[in-house]
């Protein structure tokens, strides 16, 4: 009898400790999400902070004035390759139109031969 009380006495703390072990671990994983919130919680407010923040910034900037200065050097640019490719461009069309081919085809020979034109 003393051997099969013992065993009921050791079940019994074995749940206890059970009981114990688990009510801890849920003390503990409570603990942590409420940790985890607190984080998120600040992290959130840092972060609209900053959202704010650069909002404010964007809405008093004027976005027509970045648009002149991309404006500006786009001209220049353009200005740029105007000076750069001006003389060979006017060589281009120039040569274009001195190279005439002073001989007729077969096909105009023809055609003029037959009073066509």
């Amino acid at each position: 009898m003393a051997l099969i009380e013992q065993l009921l006495v050791a079940e019994k703390q074995a749940d206890e400790i059970v009981a114990n072990a688990k009510k801890n671990r849920l003390t503990k994983l409570k603990q942590a999400r409420e940790k985890a919130e607190e984080e998120v919680k600040d992290f959130r407010e840092k972060e609209e902070a900053k959202f704010q923040k650069d909002c404010a910034v964007k809405a008093k900037a004027d976005p027509n004035e970045s648009l002149k200065a991309t404006t500006l050097q786009e001209i220049e640019k353009v200005i740029n390759d105007y000076a750069t490719n001006k003389g060979r461009c006017v060589e281009f069309v120039v040569g274009k139109v001195l190279d005439v081919a002073t001989s007729l085809t077969s096909t105009q020979k023809q055609a003029l031969q037959t009073n066509t034109v």
